[in-house]
């Protein structure tokens, strides 16, 4: 249902400034490259429409449409994808990219992400001489970027919060976090 909402939006915002339906579903096949890394059939296309309120358009003529379109290429028996070298062409003749905004929008939510909401709502209750609004906010943006499987982002917004360790343990450095806490195993894996 969420990817139904996305594509509503994303098809609301493309339709204000493209009219030709073989433009529409070349934006769609945009949708799917740049969202979820996948083409479409051309059943799931005339569906994308029809749920956006943009009409049902005739399967034979948005066929041959799409056919023809040096854009585009067949993936599978009837299934399309926008062509990986045409992905930027297609995104700034239809300035596409600003559709998405609305999604980005959308504030990360701590629930079933890389951080356990648990130790999230424990760290915004503790109190002490250290301000974690900063840290909590890097949790938000990890949990975001995980559920969007960035991981590239994951890698550095974790690197990033393990400099904010020590104060939650109120040491001045991750060494005094690892010589004063936990086993010997614990104290080993720290050092590291």
């Amino acid at each position: 249902m969420k990817n139904n909402t996305s594509i509503k939006n994303f098809a609301h915002c493309m339709s204000q400034q493209i009219t030709k339906i073989a433009d529409r579903a070349v934006a769609f096949l945009y949708f799917y490259a740049v969202r979820n890394n996948c083409g479409a059939t051309l059943r799931q296309i005339i569906i994308d429409f029809d749920n956006s309120g943009l009409g049902r358009p005739n399967i034979t003529k948005l066929r041959s449409a799409i056919v023809k379109d040096k854009r585009t290429a067949k993936v599978a028996a009837d299934e399309w994808r926008l062509k990986s070298d045409k992905i930027v062409e297609v995104e700034k003749k239809f300035q596409l990219n600003h559709c998405f905004k609305e999604d980005l929008k959308k504030p990360p939510i701590i629930d079933g992400g890389f951080i356990d909401k648990k130790r999230f709502q424990a760290l915004k209750k503790k109190s002490g001489k250290f301000d974690f609004s900063r840290l909590l906010q890097m949790l938000l943006e990890l949990n975001y970027a995980y559920s969007l499987g960035n991981c590239i982002s994951v890698i550095l917004l974790i690197r990033a919060v393990l400099d904010h360790v020590p104060p939650i343990f109120n040491r001045n450095s991750f060494v005094e976090v690892a010589n004063n806490y936990g086993s010997k195993s614990f104290k080993d894996s720290m050092s590291n």
